[in-house]
């Protein structure tokens, strides 16, 4: 063997025809060679999945990185939450983006850190059980193994696979705890949600034509999908279980013959949406309430 075929083997972990052709393709320059090598290792494969507990009502994205020829485990990345967002990326996206996906989602604070450690030791034993099915890579086998898996879980899944080269997959840092613009993020991928809502009614109250922009009004979300009531949990308009009103400043309203749509502002990208008469009075709320002792002296 040649004293460049076998450098090249031994820094690579190449076989002798991979370094074979590597050192061709390189015109026999090793140093060449070794930097273009990674191009032609394609044994590497993204594993890229989201899942679901229904009974738990929790979601989950997952990223497992495996080289089948060592049938070792590059990496093995998760994040177990409430946050029904997470069933919302598709597993056909890049591993590299899912990757930073999983990070962010670690640290919305529907995250659940302990679980998601417990599963990634359970799918780990799992797949270190089962690395032989790896060496001859076959999605079917491989997406019958993860269904198996979550079935034994309670728990669904919807896998897709990546084929890598070496160079393309070192291109990503190992390093992906630095993400700490959460919001920013998480806005980008969630974007705005619209929930819907009604208004607390009250015969006193004001008319909805007479309502406008900035007026503090008490709303309750009554839009049943996962999302708000997750959503609805972190603003404060669910509690013990059961939707409660809540004060909420008006962000638009547009009325069209006696009908109008009130949109009304929860949190950042968080909008709630009405559709009501306008002749029906709703309660509002005065964003800035007297003191006590100013409404007992009369200062003026």
């Amino acid at each position: 063997m040649h004293d460049s075929v076998r450098l090249l083997m031994e820094e690579t972990d190449c076989e002798q025809g991979e370094a074979e052709l590597a050192l061709e393709l390189a015109g026999n320059d090793l140093e060449q060679a070794i930097k273009t090598i990674g191009s032609l290792l394609r044994h590497i494969y993204a594993l890229k999945g989201k899942f679901s507990f229904p009974q738990k009502n929790l979601y989950g994205l997952l990223l497992v990185v495996i080289n089948t020829k060592t049938q070792e485990i590059y990496r093995l990345r998760s994040v177990v939450s409430y946050n029904p967002a997470l069933y919302e990326n598709p597993p056909s996206m890049d591993w590299f983006t899912l990757e930073k996906r999983i990070f962010t989602y670690r640290l919305d604070q529907g995250s659940l850190p302990d679980f998601t450690q417990e599963f990634e030791e359970r799918l780990r034993s799992c797949l270190i059980g089962n690395k032989d099915i790896f060496h001859q890579f076959n999605i079917d086998t491989v997406s019958n193994l993860f269904t198996h898996f979550f079935e034994s879980e309670g728990g669904t899944v919807s896998l897709a696979a990546e084929e890598l080269n070496l160079t393309q997959f070192r291109q990503l840092p190992n390093d992906m705890n630095a993400i700490d613009n959460k919001a920013t993020v998480l806005e980008t991928d969630v974007g705005i949600v619209f929930l819907t809502v009604t208004l607390e009614d009250e015969e006193s109250g004001r008319e909805v034509s007479r309502l406008a922009q900035g007026d503090v009004i008490i709303a309750r979300i009554t839009d049943t999908r996962d999302i708000a009531h997750y959503l609805a949990h972190l603003v404060g308009a669910k509690k013990g279980g059961e939707m409660i009103p809540l004060p909420a400043s008006i962000k638009k309203i547009s009325i069209a013959g006696d009908m109008a749509e009130v949109q009304v502002y929860f949190a950042p990208n968080i909008i709630g949406v009405a559709h009501l008469k306008t002749d029906m009075r709703v309660k509002t709320v005065d964003p800035h309430p007297q003191s006590w002792w100013k409404k007992m002296i009369p200062w003026e």
